[in-house]
């Protein structure tokens, strides 16, 4: 059963009053110190055991593990070194498959417009990254379309002195 905190606290105490009775070597003369620090003294122990047991086990698992991998033969551990290799080449193969995807989702999303990368979409299958696409479209709106550049003189020409006045180009942006 959980101890409460009154217990906590009480026990807190009688660890700290046997703390400085041991600095001031008087004997404790308190029976409830006196089974706080048995108890203590308990934990302690069985930490310590537990501790070493650990250690042991862990060096047994690897005596296990080396006599297992010394008694399979030459093809069994071939065929172990190929199953990891190709899960390797399976999983890189999938990497690129979703890249590919992503990709072409991307493009069809026209994603380019917004200036959104193709790696926010998130998903493995095109379905996935399809209805993400979707939603990033919601959340990110179309950009402004640019003003035209009626009046504004020759594309790429020299803007400046006595091409038009101002009210030649008054005049011809409200004649629209």
């Amino acid at each position: 059963m959980p101890k409460t905190a009154e217990e906590l606290a009480a026990e807190e105490a009688a660890a700290t009053a046997a703390a400085e009775a041991a600095k001031d070597k008087t004997p404790i003369t308190d029976p409830a110190l006196t089974a706080a620090l048995a108890d203590v003294d308990k934990w302690k122990a069985l930490s310590r055991k537990n501790e070493a047991d650990k250690n042991s086990n862990a060096e047994k698992a690897q005596k296990w593990d080396a006599k297992e991998d010394g008694d399979r033969t030459d093809l069994e551990k071939a065929n172990a070194r190929a199953d990891a290799a190709e899960k390797i080449v399976s999983e890189g193969t999938a990497r690129e498959a979703t890249k590919t995807l992503r990709t072409e989702v991307a493009t069809a999303k026209k994603f380019a417009d917004r200036k959104i990368p193709e790696s926010a979409l998130r998903g493995t299958t095109r379905e996935e990254l399809e209805a993400h696409a979707d939603e990033l479209l919601l959340l990110i709106p179309a950009p402004a379309p640019a003003a035209d550049a009626d009046g504004q003189g020759d594309k790429g020409g020299r803007i400046g002195d006595g091409e038009m006045s101002a009210d030649d180009i008054v005049a011809k942006a409200t004649a629209r």
